[in-house]
């Protein structure tokens, strides 16, 4: 006989078996339900939201590779282009960050730690990607006027528009834009920095697509951005400089290299060019002599070395040699307070340098400027010999000899004012040219614009750089001539470390003149010149504080034993010799101790840094370096282009811009 209670209990568990069956049956396909909604979902909504996202990555991509290869010759057709294509990506951007703000199953995802991570990186993606189609949108404003300056310039550059002789109304253009999208630009610069920080914020671990995508924005931030900040930099500054704000006037230097001194050359002429708002109200050349002549002015002493072998003790420190301190800033500063002295009149804002390479740079992209009332063309290289031969005597009785300068410079100005928007990438292309071989050089009376012009590499001041240091600066002196035109210069430099970090340094500086040989003959026919055989150089080699010379030799008439003269300049050490320079080679060593030029580190390795500044106006020639290490000591680390072998370290390379090298080193191991 079965008992009641447990036969009770029996059924209570059958009953609870089929209700645990009958729940996972409603749980088993519930979820199977789910499952195949999820599948349905994906494939009909967020398989196809992905195959737009990577459509959209692409297409954003390429947007940027032709914004980027397009450059400073945007056309209308590419910007119309950019600008339509940029509205497309924008409402494919709109459309995801709908998805992922509305959709109920992306809600659902946002709640498990699974998927938590991927939908807050794609939040953050997409809020990028919208911050960065706001930069690319107001790009594309500052571009679109910017194409309507070119436009302009083209059509005056073709005759069917108005001319941009005189005023140059393409650079007023341009100087207009920049002063006036400060604040788009500031506004470009916000949003990449609002994306920077929303991918900054994204989880580190990102499925492929949204890892991908954050990875390429990021890219694209660090390639756009610091061009970017620069305009913005330059747009702040540069309008300034060109009379946003009220007229601008400058002093322009034009060196004559033939005639070489410390920052370019002799100052033959002078120039003043003023500006108002980006457009040119004055500009004229005229011989230096003309303000130097006649000595009615203040006396003021000349610098020591210039008057004892230059000019003597009773003729003034003037215009035409306020150039003598190779340090540009300093020069500047006496030029503009000479050019006062002796009368000159009006404000100036800054002092401008250049040489007839400057202009030999110029004349590649402005093609032969030819002067119709000199019967004169000028080719690119043929400057310095042309404005010889035009300037050596007067075309005509009581004409000033200069005035070939004037003419010339006021067509040069007007080509380069007119060049066709075709042109103004390569102009833009020349930049790093003119600054790394010193073809020009500024300083400007207002802090910020002499800032903006430290950082460009623009100023032609003395290096203040860390380490072993090095600036070799002819001067031509007496007997004056045009010489450096065909002397070269090469340098043999070795400096030997030892272990406490001192460099024992050793400079061969060897002239040849070769006015004597085919490249000298078209000299030897100048008038005034015809004479002129030896090449009067004061030398001067500016080195690290506190070095200590050793010896001195070489020499051509007579030979040279010691410095004549030894003193600081722009905080350099400066040890200078006179010598005499004939047809052929002559030499010229100096020996000294740069002290601590390597520095040493936690790790035990010594760093040592070497700079050798390049002289504007100088002609390149070969240098030749040899660097030894301490003995025993072993090369961990060294600059590009350098040749180790062993303890030695050499280089061979034509010395026509600043040299910036160094090498790392380890010390043998103390003996117990």
């Amino acid at each position: 006989m079965i008992d009641a209670p447990q036969d009770s209990r029996r059924r209570r568990r059958h009953r609870s078996a089929r209700r645990r069956k009958r729940i996972a049956a409603v749980v088993l396909g519930g979820g199977t339900l789910l499952l195949l909604i999820g599948l349905w979902l994906a494939a009909t909504r967020y398989l196809p939201a992905l195959d737009e996202a990577r459509t959209l990555r692409t297409d954003l991509l390429a947007m940027a590779d032709r914004a980027r290869a397009a450059g400073v010759n945007l056309d209308r057709p590419t910007l119309v282009q950019l600008q339509g294509e940029l509205q497309t990506e924008d409402q494919r951007l709109a459309d995801l960050r709908d998805l992922l703000a509305s959709d109920p199953l992306v809600g659902l995802a946002r709640a498990f730690p699974p998927s938590r991570d991927a939908i807050r990186g794609a939040d953050a993606v997409v809020a990028a990607g919208g911050d960065l189609t706001g930069a690319a949108a107001d790009g594309l404003t500052i571009a679109a006027q910017y194409v309507t300056i070119r436009e302009a310039q083209a059509a005056a550059a073709s005759g069917t528009g108005a001319s941009t002789t005189g005023g140059g109304s393409a650079l007023a253009g341009l100087v207009e834009l920049m002063a006036t999208s400060q604040s788009t630009v500031s506004a470009a610069i916000g949003a990449l920095d609002q994306a920077n920080l929303a991918l900054a914020a994204a989880p580190a671990n990102l499925p492929g697509l949204i890892a991908d995508a954050r990875n390429t924005m990021l890219a694209k931030i660090a390639e756009f951005g610091p061009p970017l900040k620069a305009y913005a930099h330059a747009a702040g500054i540069l309008p300034e400089i060109l009379g946003w704000n009220g007229p601008r006037r400058y002093l322009v230097l034009t060196q004559d290299p033939a005639e070489l001194r410390p920052t370019g050359g002799f100052i033959g002429s002078f120039g003043i060019i003023a500006f108002d708002k980006g457009r040119i109200t004055e500009r004229h050349f005229q011989d230096v002599a003309l303000l130097d002549l006649p000595r009615t002015y203040p006396f003021i002493a000349a610098p020591g070395p210039l008057s004892d072998y230059l000019l003597g003790p009773k003729l003034p420190f003037q215009l035409a040699e306020s150039n003598w301190s190779p340090d540009f800033p300093t020069s500047a500063a006496d030029a503009i307070r000479l050019y006062k002295n002796e009368g000159g009149t009006g404000q100036i804002d800054g002092v401008l340098g250049l040489t007839t390479y400057t202009i030999d740079q110029l004349l590649t992209l402005t093609g032969p400027i030819t002067v119709p009332e000199y019967g004169a063309t000028v080719a690119s290289g043929e400057t310095t010999l042309k404005v010889l031969q035009l300037t050596r005597a007067a075309q005509a009785p009581g004409q000033n000899r200069k005035a070939f300068l004037s003419t010339f410079a006021d067509q040069l100005f007007s080509t380069l004012l007119s060049l066709p928007p075709q042109k103004w990438a390569d102009l833009a292309s020349q930049a790093d040219l003119f600054r790394t071989q010193r073809l020009f050089t500024a300083w400007f009376t207002d802090p910020g614009a002499e800032a903006f012009t430290v950082g460009a590499g623009f100023d032609g001041a003395v290096l203040q750089s860390p380490g072993d240091y090095l600036y070799p600066v002819d001067s031509n002196v007496v007997p004056v001539s045009k010489l450096n035109a065909v002397t070269d210069r090469a340098l043999d430099l070795s400096v030997q470390l030892d272990q406490y970090g001192n460099a024992h340094d050793n400079l061969d500086i060897a002239w040849t003149n070769q006015i004597q040989t085919d490249l000298g003959a078209p000299y030897r026919v100048l008038p005034t010149l015809q004479d002129l055989r030896v090449l009067g150089m004061y030398f001067r080699l500016l080195v690290p504080d506190r070095s200590r010379i050793g010896t001195v030799s070489g020499g051509s008439y007579q030979a040279l034993t010691a410095p004549a003269d030894i003193g600081t300049e722009a905080g350099r050490e400066v040890f200078a010799n006179y010598l005499r320079v004939p047809p052929g080679t002559t030499h010229l060593d100096y020996t000294w101790v740069s002290p601590y030029a390597a520095d040493s580190a936690d790790d035990g390795t010594f760093t040592y840094r070497l700079t050798i500044q390049k002289q504007p106006g100088l002609r390149a020639g070969p240098l030749h370096l040899t660097i030894l290490l301490p003995p025993g000591a072993v090369l961990v680390d060294a600059s590009a282009g350098l040749t180790v072998r062993g303890g030695t370290v050499t280089l061979d390379t034509t010395f026509d811009r600043d040299l910036v090298l160094a090498i790392r080193y380890r010390l043998p191991a103390a003996t117990p």
